[in-house]
């Protein structure tokens, strides 16, 4: 079986450069080397000078075909599509991307072709290949609400989503067996047995007999951050409890304004509140190891995040919001599932406070968070996905 994977057209495979998704492409890659399967994949995906001939020639049952899309010939060929395509359906650099795959993808014979998170490329790749064509949505992309989207899920064969939250999304175009559902998986071993023992709570100001609460995630207002900053300010008369933000803002110019804003909230609680600013993924798994609580405080729709299942493998006791797949991925033997409300401040900083003073809590749901995450190794996520092709 020949299958095409066709990237998102922002972040290369394999993931040099980091990425949620690129990752979890890597995973099914892998996974598929040391099976005894019959599928052979070709990537499609944008180059990246951080390559190395051992990043992808250690693959044996994976063809690698990368876009050049930052070089200048490549950067005025791109302006050039944008002055004369008309009605683009995305930006016009992720346009230019899909296009330059499609012209690629009519010379080859493919049974299937896996779009990677980007639902509006099968309206160009559709017309340059008969291969059946299986959508792998990670965030809510198409929906009753999304432009063309009846055209989109008519020309897609399959559907494949990270959550039943998505998967419902998806059916407010309308319900089809079409779409199904294959959670994400995370490397479990990473967070059982983590790399970097020189990594501890000194690097991070932190005293053996603190109480750690982390967040781990990029700071965005989506996120959560400023409600979990606000409710470590009723806490402030607990000097061993403290909060450990590990993660940056997203580039974006309006995000940057909003990690400044938290930066200068936290500064009123500088002996509380601990901003680490990016850590390499690598790292995770050893900070995880040191801490006592993970909050993952999100206030929008989140898909799955797969923060939550790094927690879970690590045995944290989690502090969740009901939001999107969320819940989908704990249950409340190892979390405390948080409505979105205008209580949500005070309910985090209550609950923060329940589990400091209740250690045999903390260990039962220690326990079930490591039960919990044996549901999400990225085996059985790379299996149920290549079995859904």
């Amino acid at each position: 079986m020949n299958v095409a994977i066709v990237t998102s057209g922002i972040l290369p495979v394999p993931p040099v450069k980091g990425g949620a998704v690129e990752n979890l492409v890597k995973f099914y890659l892998d996974y598929n080397e040391i099976q005894n399967t019959d599928v052979e994949f070709t990537v499609y995906s944008v180059f990246d000078e951080g390559f190395s001939n051992n990043t992808y020639q250690e693959y044996k049952k994976t063809r690698f075909v990368f876009i050049k899309t930052h070089t200048f010939f490549s950067k005025i060929r791109q302006l050039l599509f944008k002055y004369t395509k008309r009605n683009l359906y995305y930006h016009h650099s992720w346009e230019y991307f899909v296009s330059e795959v499609s012209n690629r993808i009519k010379h080859e014979r493919f049974d299937a072709i896996v779009v990677e998170n980007r639902p509006g490329f099968v309206l160009p790749l559709s017309k340059c290949s008969d291969a059946k064509l299986i959508l792998h949505l990670h965030n809510d992309m198409l929906n009753k609400d999304t432009k063309d989207a009846s055209e989109i899920l008519k020309l897609y064969t399959k559907v494949l989503t990270v959550s039943n939250y998505i998967k419902e999304r998806v059916d407010t175009i309308m319900p089809t067996d079409k779409v199904k559902v294959v959670y994400n998986g995370i490397d479990l071993e990473k967070f059982k047995s983590p790399f970097h023992s020189e990594i501890n709570r000194k690097n991070f100001h932190l005293s053996e007999d603190d109480f750690v609460v982390v967040y781990t995630g990029r700071i965005e207002s989506i996120k959560g951050v400023k409600e979990l900053l606000e409710a470590f300010s009723l806490l402030s008369d607990y000097e061993k409890i403290k909060l450990l933000i590990v993660g940056g803002g997203n580039g974006n110019i309006n995000e940057g304004k909003f990690f400044s804003e938290m930066n200068e909230l936290a500064s009123s609680m500088p002996e509380q509140v601990f901003f680490t600013g990016f850590q390499p993924y690598e790292k995770i798994s050893s900070i995880l190891s040191f801490c006592d609580l993970a909050v993952v405080p999100s206030i929008w729709e989140d898909p799955f995040p797969t923060t939550v299942l790094e927690s879970l493998a690590a045995g944290l006791p989690l502090i969740v919001t009901r939001s999107g797949g969320i819940p989908e991925a704990v249950n409340e033997n190892c979390a405390i599932i948080l409505e979105r409300d205008h209580n949500l401040i005070t309910n985090i900083a209550e609950s923060v406070l329940k589990l400091y003073n209740d250690k045999c809590k903390r260990h039962f749901m220690s326990i079930h968070a490591k039960n919990r995450s044996f549901s999400f190794d990225k085996e059985k996520y790379a299996f149920d996905l290549l079995s859904g092709l």
